[in-house]
């Protein structure tokens, strides 16, 4: 490391847990960068995931914090995801928010193994959201972090225009301009609905965090005293002020991708695809899947889409009927699913993992259908790609309506969407009469080339807050406050709302008022006493004048 007095190297430890993989690598890309500027990058994560660091040959090291959930427990999440449904809650989330909170133990422990030698202590933590023992590290040993979110974080930064909870809002919702009174009000119960829920979580986080030893609560802020960087975009992401601790620094994505290979074929012979990539972990149900290819094969048909390429992996598809069987080339003949998935019908093919990037990239690829995560969201808008959005659950559910009211995609709802509805909505993008979809998604292509700059940004903001931890404090002693954060958040609440000062302000205001009533009260009463006083003190003025003008 580079001992240089104005930009020293340091050792930075990238995390990334649950989540899966989508989840590390935007915290890759902001390694990349910090690799490329001398740093030495260090990478912790759970047994099993240590293949992601395959395309990241500057992560000099891996460690690992424990063991990951089982097959069994990660499907169990999936099947519970495809049921939840926003409108009704957070509730039915609260399995899999329990699953993967249980995951900090081993979290917390394995980071303290690592803060507490000093051959593996790192200068700096830059981590996944779903990491929050990264905060317990900041509060023990003064280490700087950073945390990428894929959207504006929970219950913090409130923003009073823009309804519900960031990861909980209804369809539909983007801010209260565009939101009816109904819609906000029933966004900000959704999660005062699940508030029992909620208080069991609290207390059973608590009863956990005091087993292992940590007896003071989790770190709750509303502007946060470290770095947090949304893997997002204004144009996708719904613009809002932010504290200077935040920053908005996606798309998080790499200037490299695998190339097209085996799909290079398919995409030549066809001029007009629409890819399907419904998430990596979703599982489809038959049902979902027979509506959904009802609703392309009269695009097909029409000649409006001439190719599907669909990406779904084995345990997506495990809910498959490969019985089913559909009329294709205008009622002339009929074909099973399992043809189609097998690669029987030239002009579909079926994935279990696609280079989603490149197929994105190619001029054949007319209409992206997908969940609307946010890397699908954000690739989809990098690469000009018009979109079918079906939200399954968390931040997808944001997305389809940012996508939408972007002007570049239509929304289907996972609970009511049908076959008609996928074919008009298909038809719409397809056609696109007056020319807006295109244009909007170019709009948007080339904001998110620029935006894709900001991964050096987030670098920048990873030295400045490192650099300035190590030298404000002493011997574990704060000299001074962060460079970063308000002054707000080191007074009193009524000192930074300015309280005192209205007070004050009130207060002098009623003593003048008082004062003003008494005054014209007094006058009042004693009005015929002050007219003869008046009256009197004229006339002793009258009659000493006079004596003058006489002398």
């Amino acid at each position: 490391m580079s001992d240089s007095l104005t930009h020293p190297t340091r050792k930075i430890l990238l995390i990334a847990t649950t989540g899966g993989f989508t989840h590390a690598s935007p915290v890759f890309e902001i390694g990349r960068v910090l690799a490329e500027r001398g740093h030495t990058i260090e990478f912790a994560t759970l047994e099993g995931q240590e293949h992601w660091i395959k395309d990241y040959e500057f992560v000099s090291k891996i460690h690992f914090l424990g063991p990951y959930a089982t097959e069994e427990q990660l499907t169990a999440h999936y099947l519970r995801m495809r049921k939840w449904d926003i409108s009704e809650g957070i509730g039915g989330a609260m399995d899999s928010k329990y699953l993967f909170d249980s995951f900090w133990p081993q979290t917390y422990h394995g980071l303290k193994a690592i803060m507490e030698d000093p051959a593996r202590r790192p200068d700096m933590m830059v981590a996944d959201f779903f990491v929050d023992a990264v905060k317990d590290m900041m509060l023990e040993y003064n280490i700087p972090i950073a945390t990428v979110w894929p959207q504006m974080p929970f219950l913090m930064m409130p923003c009073t225009y823009i309804p519900g909870q960031p990861g909980f809002q209804l369809q539909g919702t983007l801010t209260s301009e565009t939101a009816s009174l109904w819609l906000r009000m029933r966004n900000e119960l959704t999660v005062v609905k699940a508030i029992f829920q909620i208080i069991k979580w609290v207390r059973w986080t608590s009863a956990m965090r005091k087993r292992e030893g940590v007896h003071y609560p989790p770190h709750r802020i509303q502007k946060p005293n470290y770095l947090i960087f949304v893997n997002s975009f204004f144009g996708l992401e719904i613009p809002r002020d932010l504290p200077p601790t935040a920053a908005v620094v996606g798309p998080l994505i790499s200037d490299t991708y695998p190339p097209l290979g085996e799909y290079e074929g398919f995409l030549s012979r066809h001029k007009s695809v629409i890819y399907i990539a419904l998430g990596t972990h979703v599982i489809l149900s038959n049902e979902d899947a027979v509506k959904i290819i009802n609703g392309i094969l009269p695009l097909m048909e029409e000649k409006l889409i001439d190719g599907v390429l669909w990406a779904v992996s084995k345990s997506g598809r495990q809910d498959f009927e490969l019985d089913t069987t559909f009329t294709v080339d205008n009622g002339r003949k009929s074909i099973r699913l399992g043809d189609l998935v097998e690669g029987r019908h030239p002009d579909w093919t079926f994935s279990n993992f696609a280079p989603q990037r490149a197929i994105l990239e190619h001029e054949s690829t007319k209409i992206y259908f997908t969940h609307g995560g946010g890397s699908s969201a954000n690739e989809g808008l990098y690469h000009g790609k018009i979109m079918l959005v079906m939200g399954i659950f968390m931040d997808q559910i944001a997305n389809m309506a940012r996508l939408v009211g972007g002007g570049v995609a239509e929304p289907l709802n996972k609970f009511k969407f049908t076959s008609k509805e996928l074919y008009t909505k298909g038809k719409k993008l397809a056609i696109d009469k007056d020319g807006l979809y295109q244009r909007n998604a170019l709009r948007l292509k080339r904001i998110a080339h620029v935006a894709a700059h900001r991964k050096y940004h987030a670098a920048d903001l990873v030295e400045e807050l490192l650099y300035d931890n190590e030298l404000r404090f002493q011997d574990g002693r704060e000299l001074r406050p962060m460079h970063l954060q308000t002054a707000d958040m080191r007074m009193p609440m009524y000192k930074a709302k300015n309280w005192d000062l209205y007070a004050v302000s009130l207060l002098g205001l009623a003593a003048v008022t008082g004062s003003t009533v008494v005054a014209s009260k007094f006058l009042w009463t004693n009005r015929e006493s002050l007219v003869e006083l008046a009256q009197s003190s004229i006339s002793f003025t009258r009659q000493w004048a006079q004596d003058i003008f006489r002398k």
